[in-house]
């Protein structure tokens, strides 16, 4: 996971590492105890006797107690990688690497933040916060699953007859939490196994028929 980096874009030193580890130490204590107790009745005293922190250091480090329900979603972009995989897709010219790009920032996303997202969702259905912080994590998704439909469009790789809108539906459907869930939780597919299938599936879908392309590095 790389959600550490110096501005300057040098290798961070030991006390941006661990700064980066506590917020984040901070991040993931308020989410357990959100999803557990509910946003409102938790407090940022609360939070950091589970995170082992003084309470000055969440104001320091994140902020305020709504602060953190945006720094957790945050959060999860940063685990996941979701910022430096999105921006190479944008730049990718070919669309089998594109659908590639997409499947493999959802598979990390679900893999490395399957606590997080699951905590998330179950919270949302007795306390407003956390709905309207799981609301804005699929917002995310759908923006991220139209992002990837129009650059298909603008490379004129859309199979003959498809819209951008609709691909974009079929990128979001496919690669949803609901889809990782059935797939790895409840059929037991190793995350590899998931992503083949999802790259395979969208590749017949969206594009022309052609040749299959190879897969990224490390699938």
């Amino acid at each position: 996971m790389n959600g550490v980096a110096a501005q300057d874009g040098s290798r961070p030193n030991r006390r941006q590492i661990q700064a980066a580890q506590t917020r984040r130490d901070i991040i993931l204590a308020a989410s357990k105890l959100f999803t557990q107790h509910g946003y409102a009745h938790t407090s940022v005293a609360d939070i950091a006797r589970e995170a082992g922190v003084a309470v000055q250091t969440i104001y320091a480090s994140v902020g305020t107690k709504p602060q953190l329900i945006t720094a957790m979603l945050d959060e999860v972009d940063a685990i996941a990688e979701i910022p430096q995989l999105a921006a190479q897709m944008q730049r990718s010219d070919d669309a089998h690497e594109v659908i590639s790009l997409v499947v493999r920032l959802t598979r990390q996303l679900n893999e490395r933040c399957h606590d997080i997202i699951a905590g998330l969702r179950s919270g949302a259905h007795v306390d407003a916060d956390l709905a309207a912080a799981y609301a804005a994590g699929s917002a995310r998704h759908r923006d991220g699953s139209t992002a990837c439909a129009r650059r298909l469009a603008r490379l004129n790789a859309l199979r003959p007859g498809l819209d951008t809108a609709t691909a974009a539906t079929t990128i979001a459907v496919l690669l949803s939490t609901d889809s990782y869930t059935q797939l790895h939780t409840e059929h037991g597919w190793p995350y590899d196994r998931c992503e083949h299938w999802l790259r395979d599936t969208l590749n017949q879908l969206l594009l022309p028929a052609t040749t299959p392309a190879a897969p990224l590095n490390g699938s």
